[in-house]
C-alpha cells in the first residue's frame, strides 16, 4: 500500500479517499446501503492513462482491486474489504458522432448523463430502467430496457471499446476482445470507454399506466391474459410494456411503464388505448415526451439509496401457475414505498448482435422477474427480504421446464452465480478469450469468474 500512497502523492490530480477522509462514506456508498464493504482506499482516476498507471502498480504489489462504474451492483461486488476500489465515475464524457451514428462513452458515465448528452443531438440508444445505473456495467452484461424490442439489448449496441489490459497497456479492443466484452464485461481489462450505436430519435410516447387494484391477484392474471392474446396476434417492435407492482400514494397497485419508440404517434396512441382497455385505469402519465424527460420521471419513482437486495428468476412464459404465485405474493408485498416487483421481457425477433460476436447467451424469449425487497431502514428491509425469499422460492417450485437455466449475471447473487449455467454454450469461448488476454486472472474481481 506504501507504493500506492506514494503514487497518489505524486499524482495529486487523482482524487482518492481512505476511511479517514471526510468524503469516504459518500464515495463508498452505492445504491444498496452496505455496511460490510469497506475498501482500504477509493481511487478515482480521471483518464485512461491514470488507469494504465494504476493497474500494474496494484498487480505488482499484490493489492486486490475491484472496478466501480455506477455503484448499482446489488451485492456490493464493486468493493473489496481492505482492497482498492478503482472508481471510474470521473471518466465521464459522451462524444456523439451523428454521421457515424455512434457515441463514445466514458467508463464512468451513468444513464441520466448519457441521455442528457444524447438529447442535445436528437439521438438515443437503449438504456436501463434506473437512470443512475452505470452505462458500462448495464450494457456489457446484457442490458434489458424499454427499447430492447426495437433496437436490441444494451450489449447489442457495443461497436467498440477502449480497455486497459493486464499489463497496463491502453488498447482499442479488437474483435476477439469485443466478443468477450459483449456479455463478459471487464473480465479481460478495465473498460475505460465504450462506443455505442445511436439512433436518430428525440420524441417518444411514454409514461406509466396505474390500474385500479382492488384484487391484485385477479388483476395480474387478467392483464397478462389480455397481453398474451395481443402478443399472439403480433406486437410492433416499437412497443414495450414493463409490468410492476408498486406501493404508491394510493396504495399497492399494478402499473405498466409504457413506451412507444416510433415516430408514428397515431399508431402509438392506438396501442396505448388498447393496453389501457385491459383493466380499469386509475391514472395515466403516458404522453408525448422525450427520452430524457421519461428518465427523469422514472428517477422520481426510485429512491437514491436504500437497504435491501434483489431476487430474480427467468421464466420462458408467465403461465397460469406462475401468475398465481405472482398474484399471491403481490398481495403480501410489504407496504414500504421502496419495495417493487418488476417484469422485464425479451421478446422474439428483436435485433441482436451476431452470435459469433458476443458471449451473451440468454437469447431465448423469456421474462425476467425482479423481486426488489428494499426499505429505508435495516429493520424494514429484513421483513421485505423475508417476503422476497419466499416469493422467489415459490417461483422456483413451479414447473421446472418453464424456468430458464441461465440467469442474468448482474442480478445474480455470488452464491448462485454458476458461470457455466449463466454463459451456457458461450462459456468455453469466454474462458478461451480470458486465457488469451488475462491468463493470470488479474481481473479476478469482475463479475465473470474463472477458477
Amino acid at each position: 500500500m506504501n507504493q500506492l500512497t506514494e503514487f497518489l502523492a505524486n499524482n495529486p490530480h487523482i482524487h482518492h479517499a481512505t476511511p479517514e477522509s471526510s468524503d469516504y462514506e459518500d464515495l463508498r456508498m452505492g445504491f444498496i446501503i452496505n455496511a460490510s464493504r469497506h475498501p482500504a482506499i477509493i481511487v478515482r482516476p480521471r483518464s485512461a492513462e491514470d488507469v494504465a498507471a494504476l493497474v500494474p502498480l496494484l498487480t505488482q504489489n499484490d493489492l486486490p482491486f475491484a472496478v466501480r462504474v455506477g455503484g448499482h451492483d446489488m451485492f456490493g461486488r464493486s468493493q473489496i474489504n481492505d482492497g482498492v476500489t478503482i472508481d471510474l465515475r470521473e471518466i465521464s464524457y459522451v462524444d456523439v458522432d451523428k454521421s457515424a451514428q455512434t457515441a463514445r462513452v466514458g467508463g464512468g458515465v451513468v444513464t441520466m448523463d448519457l441521455l442528457e448528452k444524447l438529447h442535445e443531438h436528437d439521438v438515443v440508444t437503449p438504456f436501463g430502467m434506473t437512470p443512475s445505473v452505470g452505462v458500462l456495467g448495464w450494457s456489457t452484461f446484457g442490458g434489458y430496457g424499454l427499447l430492447s424490442p426495437h433496437y436490441g439489448l444494451g450489449v447489442d449496441q457495443i461497436v467498440g471499446a477502449k480497455i486497459v489490459d493486464a499489463q497496463g497497456i491502453i488498447c482499442d479492443a479488437d474483435e476477439i476482445m469485443l466478443t468477450a466484452i459483449r456479455g463478459g464485461g471487464g473480465c479481460i481489462g478495465v473498460i475505460v470507454e465504450l462506443t455505442l450505436k445511436v439512433y436518430p430519435k428525440s420524441q417518444t410516447l411514454a409514461g406509466a399506466i396505474f390500474f385500479e387494484s382492488k384484487d391484485l391477484a385477479l388483476e395480474v392474471e387478467q392483464f397478462n391474459q389480455a397481453y398474451a392474446r395481443a402478443k399472439a396476434n403480433g406486437l410492433p417492435a416499437p412497443l414495450h410494456l414493463y409490468q410492476a407492482v408498486i406501493n404508491g400514494p394510493g396504495g399497492k397497485s399494478l402499473a405498466v411503464l409504457f413506451m412507444w419508440s416510433s415516430s408514428d404517434m397515431e399508431e402509438g396512441q392506438k396501442w396505448l388505448s388498447r393496453a389501457s382497455s385491459w383493466l380499469p385505469v386509475a391514472m395515466s402519465t403516458v404522453q408525448p415526451t422525450t427520452y430524457l424527460d421519461f428518465a427523469r420521471f422514472a428517477s422520481s419513482m426510485l429512491p437514491p439509496k436504500t437497504y435491501g437486495t434483489i431476487f430474480t428468476i427467468n421464466l420462458f412464459d408467465l403461465t397460469p401457475e406462475v401468475l398465481k404465485v405472482i398474484g399471491a405474493h403481490a398481495k403480501k408485498q410489504p407496504n414500504n414505498p421502496e419495495v417493487l416487483l418488476g417484469i422485464h421481457e425479451l421478446r422474439a425477433n428483436g435485433p441482436t448482435e451476431s452470435s459469433s460476436r458476443t458471449v451473451y447467451h440468454n437469447r431465448q424469449p423469456h421474462f425476467l422477474l425482479e423481486i426488489l425487497p428494499m426499505a429505508s431502514t435495516p429493520e424494514l428491509a429484513a421483513e421485505a427480504v423475508a417476503w422476497g425469499e419466499a416469493f422467489r422460492d415459490d417461483l422456483r417450485k413451479t414447473d421446472p421446464s418453464n424456468i430458464v437455466p441461465s440467469s442474468y449475471i448482474s442480478l445474480t447473487s455470488p452464491g448462485d452465480s454458476n458461470m457455466e449455467s449463466i454463459y451456457g454454450v458461450k462459456y468455453s469461448k469466454l474462458k478461451e478469450i480470458k486465457g488469451l488476454y488475462d491468463p493470470n486472472n488479474v481481473f479476478k474481481s469482475a463479475l465473470a469468474q474463472f477458477y
